[in-house]
């Protein structure tokens, strides 16, 4: 293979990938190409000869450089001897300004920006209205930005007043407030979401993934629809959303393509598969995946909430799993076993309560005497953190009579139990603790809150760090931009979620399968909180070693400390 200018850089790195390293040194200019997603846009867009003039160098200069590195640079003397002989230019602009260039609705001035700006752009551009114009400068030629708007269809115009001013003039499209496909829109099959359950958007991934292009579904929602709208259009959707006259969204669906992979933002989108052991994350998962700025970047082709702790243990295990909201103590298990993962966040919140029915108790006393029902199996952390506290505080835990369910003691089964009557005490976390209250209004009572009995412990440390923010460490490698953003948004949607509890209730009702005033009491009750995992070390370190002294077992803490630096 020979390199021309005319030959897409993407075209030239998946054959030779140490052309990478070749690039960047080309011109001071490219250090920003080390930014993983800006390499990528470029890398799919720009041509070598896009690339001498974002970097203002001789096409030839590059040409001979990249030809050389790959041992082609013979070949290249003799397809063009001059270079400049082969490179191609297309004509997209006049030389005189067009009359709408005149009509400025917004500017951005990207020049010396060296972070990922593309985006801002690309939404600027989204949002612009027919006839409306936006002025774009940069302080070298913009190729990524002005090829995809070339292949979208806008009008465009391209100058360059001064050797460090170029600059993007963009005309809005046309919109229609009716798509072409709505007049069919009453024919498309209602969806029984009820029956999904906590497998929500599994399930509406999977419906959407299967329909055919040219064909749509209808779902019919109590709470607004953005984080399902989000979700269903980067699978390759246009949607319509009518409000009915009882104030429930109607969301009509449209399949236009088997997999959009460019649109219908004007970048790709990096497929994600997020998980979660427990359904704690539900509100923080729905208010991310209403962050423009997120879902821009990403596409959920998967989207799981488990409630069998296994069978999520087994999507890491099996690498299915991109980003996971997982136990800290499972996973430190995990990574003992060599696997590639990092935990780059702890999230906290108000878990473990020993509930009673038809009695109140105080404290671990109280509860002699009778069976204390616990999730999961003995060696896990409910049982250990448990035998933990009773010593400490005075008791033997080998009074205390324990049932575990058969093969697990799964949260839903306790739930029914004391509900039913059948149990008298419990162990239960977040959210099942506060739906058992909620739906046993007088009869179930919380006893002992362990948050409580750990700060009295260790003071200053609040709640058990029970969970994390996990990523496959070929995410991080790959998209470090991306993960970062990922765990601003999530420790940002976490804040919303505590400011905003009514309206968060609203929102994660419906695909909990709760009610709205069960979901409220839940969120009233469950303080989350997202902290990075380094500045919470020592509290992870006094966990860990607690289920170690208690019989979870493990490694000591130093040995799995690169988990979470």
């Amino acid at each position: 293979m020979v390199i021309l200018a005319k030959t897409k850089v993407k075209e030239a790195i998946e054959r030779f990938p140490e052309l990478k390293a070749t690039l960047i040194g080309l011109s001071p200019r490219f250090r920003l190409l080390n930014n993983n997603a800006v390499f990528t846009m470029v890398s799919r867009w720009a041509t070598f000869g896009d690339v001498a003039r974002m970097g203002d160098l001789s096409i030839c200069e590059v040409l001979h450089k990249v030809n050389a590195a790959i041992g082609a640079e013979k070949e290249l003397l003799s397809r063009a001897p001059d270079c400049i002989k082969d490179r191609e230019e297309r004509h997209l602009f006049s030389e005189e300004p067009p009359e709408w260039t005149r009509n400025i609705h917004a500017t951005m001035d990207v020049r010396g920006r060296e972070d990922f700006f593309l985006p801002e752009v690309l939404e600027a551009i989204r949002v612009l209205k027919e006839g409306e114009t936006l002025k774009v400068t940069n302080d070298f030629y913009p190729a990524p930005l002005i090829e995809m708007l070339y292949e979208e269809g806008y009008e465009i115009f391209y100058e360059a007043p001064s050797f460090h001013e170029h600059i993007v003039y963009v005309l809005g499209k046309s919109s229609t407030s009716s798509p072409a496909w709505a007049p069919k829109k009453e024919t498309f099959p209602l969806l029984d979401t009820a029956a999904w359950g906590k497998d929500f958007f599994s399930s509406l991934v999977r419906e959407a993934e299967a329909l055919a292009p040219g064909n749509g579904f209808c779902i019919l929602l109590k709470t607004p629809p953005d984080p399902i709208i989000n979700t269903v259009e980067t699978l390759g959707f246009e949607s319509l959303t009518e409000k009915t006259a009882e104030g429930a969204y109607k969301v009509f669906f449209y399949k236009t393509a088997t997999r959009i992979e460019g649109a219908p933002a004007l970048m790709r989108k990096v497929p994600l598969v997020i998980q979660s052991a427990t359904p704690v994350v539900y509100p923080i998962l729905m208010r991310m995946l209403e962050s423009k700025r997120l879902m821009r970047a990403i596409r959920v082709d998967e989207l799981k909430i488990w409630d069998k702790t296994e069978k999520h243990l087994g999507w890491i295990v099996n690498k299915k799993a991109d980003i996971s909201f997982s136990a800290v103590a499972a996973v430190a298990k995990l990574y003992q076993k060599g696997l590639d993962i990092k935990m780059t966040a702890i999230a906290v919140w108000d878990n473990f309560f020993i509930l009673t029915r038809g009695f109140k108790a105080k404290d671990f006393g109280d509860l002699q005497g009778r069976k204390i029902y616990l999730p999961l199996i003995k060696a896990a952390p409910p049982y250990a953190v448990t035998t933990f506290l009773m010593s400490k505080f005075g008791y033997d835990p080998n009074t205390f009579e324990f049932v575990f369910g058969k093969p697990f003691g799964r949260p839903e089964d306790i739930k029914a139990q004391l509900l039913s009557g059948e149990a008298e005490v419990a162990l239960l976390r977040e959210p099942e603790a506060s739906f058992t209250i909620h739906e046993g209004e007088g009869i179930v009572h919380e006893a002992i809150a362990y948050r409580d009995l750990w700060e009295t412990l260790f003071p200053g440390q609040g709640n058990l760090p029970n969970a994390g923010l996990l990523f496959k460490g070929e995410i991080l490698r790959n998209y470090p931009d991306l993960a970062e953003m990922f765990m601003e948004e999530t420790k940002d949607a976490a804040i919303w979620v505590n400011e905003n509890r009514e309206e968060s209730a609203r929102m994660i009702a419906e695909v909990m399968n709760v009610s709205t005033d069960a979901a409220a009491r839940f969120l009233s009750r469950a303080h989350l909180e997202v902290i990075p995992s380094s500045e919470v070390l020592n509290h992870v370190m006094h966990y860990i070693d607690v289920l170690n002294k208690s019989g979870y077992g493990g490694k000591p803490f130093g040995e799995i400390r690169p988990l979470f630096d």
